[in-house]
């Protein structure tokens, strides 16, 4: 039987896989594109189309709730994190989320890989290509008006969707010394800005949805062996699948399963450490030992808080919340992204020098670069709602610690073997002590919440954390109960395994399009920024092989 053969094999049909998928089939509608996908195609899931069972979704069938190895720095815990299996990925899952990364976070990429087109500039026509923003008297050089994601604030969408402690949480960071930023999405990120999310009319918008697949063949339940690299030029020319069936590729092979997925499927492939292949019985084809290295994930401090007064209806769970504006997305109105002190940084990184030396990440001295970001939610996460309790998240925006992805085995159906090494320098303790001090001065020391929120509600035997608590009790807490923010990357970093084109060094016709390649720290939410990207991507393939255009 013959090998069906197309013109590009995407193998991973989450956010970039999609993007990229669409966007070479509109340009030029004669390629034959192939889009696999490991999971299943979700799309008639109610589950995953509105708020109410929003956080179901999480350690379901939906979600490849991946294992971490034991954390060190954390107790000993084993962390999970979270990635969509299902069509569009995380996008089928996420939380709905729009924040793009402060410039100097894209600027810090492009000097990195030595090509301006990751920079903010660079990245910035791609941003407004991806998205169209709810306010049309915004900046146009800024955001774009006819994307295919529709991106709007809270405040904005309903009139009814009106949170009662909106204005007192904004006030009462100001009333700490943080700016209000006006201007959302921009590159400016730093301050108290408006909440911004992809929630349409209480729906979610999966990136299947806002990116048609049209024409595209697309396959679910289809798990990825490796990739088959053949001939003298090291050439990506197939596929090959955990159950046998095989796709041949006549222009590229382009990996997007994620950051946690893609090594694994390059070290299935021969590409990799050559010690790990050789450990595993794996053929080496290229030597490429940072792959699986540089691993960056966002890691963060939950809280809940007691408020006064519940009865007045201040939270989701109360009685007097009930319109269904007010769960018709995620249920937050601001977001908090802060710079630190140099006072409070460059000891910090002092010690990380005396430590790591010459590899220590100073990037955290950049002017400018807000490092920790605050949610305050009116719910809280994992537990029943009773309109008693709101819960916080204060999370590392450019976490410097660094931690690897592997394989456990040669099978393609064996989970990677992730150590994401949270809270391993000096510098994210001092961030994120610092960042949660300031959450509970926020909350707890303000004259515009000290009617409103009673006290912090600590886990079973710990103290409960005020703005005057020590160093060492924020940080025992947070080595006792941090958790994965799910938002990993960098693990085919630009520059070490790919090149500024996502072309994987030392073989031919194969490329990466997904958070593996970032090589830097990027705050925010991750969604926006891999729009961007796989829009670009696309712009690159396309160019690439224009002169095979029919």
């Amino acid at each position: 039987m013959a090998t069906p053969e197309f013109d590009y094999i995407i193998v991973g049909g989450g956010l970039t896989g999609c993007v990229v998928a669409s966007r070479l089939k509109q340009r030029n509608p004669s390629l034959d594109i192939l889009l696999l996908e490991a999971g299943v195609d979700a799309s008639n899931n109610p589950d995953v189309k509105t708020y109410p069972p929003l956080f179901s979704l999480l350690g379901s069938d939906l979600d490849w709730a991946y294992a971490t190895t034991a954390q060190p720095h954390t107790a000993d815990r084993v962390h999970t994190v979270h990635a969509g299996k299902a069509l569009g990925g995380g996008t089928t899952i996420n939380f709905g989320g729009w924040s793009r990364g402060d410039s100097t976070d894209y600027d810090l990429w492009a000097e990195t890989v030595g090509d301006q087109r990751w920079g903010y500039e660079g990245l910035l026509p791609y941003f407004c290509r991806s998205e169209s923003f709810f306010d049309r008297g915004a900046d146009h050089r800024e955001h774009g008006f006819e994307g295919p994601v529709r991106v709007t604030s809270v405040s904005a969408r309903d009139p009814d969707r009106q949170y009662p402690l909106r204005e007192p949480i904004r006030d009462a960071w100001l009333e700490i010394g943080e700016q209000f930023n006006s201007s959302p999405g921009t590159g400016r990120s730093s301050g108290v800005v408006e909440f911004l999310e992809t929630w349409q009319g209480g729906e979610r918008q999966a990136a299947y949805q806002a990116y048609s697949l049209d024409g595209v063949h697309c396959i679910t339940g289809a798990t990825v062996h490796k990739v088959e690299v053949t001939g003298p030029e090291r050439t990506a020319s197939a596929v090959l699948l955990a159950d046998g069936r095989r796709f041949a590729s006549r222009r590229e092979v382009i990996l997007a399963a994620g950051a946690l997925r893609t090594p694994q499927l390059l070290m299935l492939s021969g590409i990799g450490p050559a010690e790990v292949l050789a450990e595993h019985g794996i053929a080496l084809i290229v030597e490429s030992p940072e792959v699986g290295k540089n691993l960056i994930d966002h890691f963060a401090l939950y809280q809940l808080y007691k408020l006064r007064e519940p009865d007045r209806g201040l939270a989701l769970g109360s009685p007097k919340l009930t319109h269904p504006a007010l769960t018709q997305g995620f249920p937050v109105d601001w977001a908090v992204n802060q710079q630190v002190p140099k006072t409070i940084l460059e000891p910090a990184v002092q010690k990380d020098k005396e430590r790591f030396g010459p590899n220590t990440d100073e990037s955290v001295l950049i002017p400018g670069r807000p490092l920790v970001e605050t949610l305050i939610l009116y719910t809280p996460i994992g537990m029943p709602a009773d309109g008693t309790l709101i819960m916080t998240s204060t999370m590392l925006l450019s976490a410097t610690s660094r931690g690897t992805v592997s394989i456990s085995s040669a099978s393609p159906t064996a989970p990677p073997e992730i150590n994401s090494n949270y809270y391993d320098t000096e510098t994210d303790r001092a961030v994120l002590i610092y960042g949660a001090r300031r959450t509970a001065r926020a909350l707890l020391g303000t004259s515009a919440l000290k009617e409103y929120v009673e006290a912090e509600v600590p886990p079973p035997g710990m103290p409960a954390l005020t703005p005057n608590s020590s160093d060492k009790e924020f940080d025992a807490r947070i080595r006792a109960t941090g958790m994965a923010h799910h938002h990993p990357a960098g693990t085919a970093a630009m520059g070490k395994v790919v090149d500024s084109e996502m072309r994987v060094m030392g073989v031919e016709n194969l490329r990466v399009v997904d958070a593996s390649v970032l090589p830097v720290g990027i705050g925010g939410h991750p969604q926006a920024t891999l729009y961007a990207v796989a829009e670009q991507a696309a712009e690159i393939i396309l160019q690439a092989n224009m002169d095979e255009w029919p």
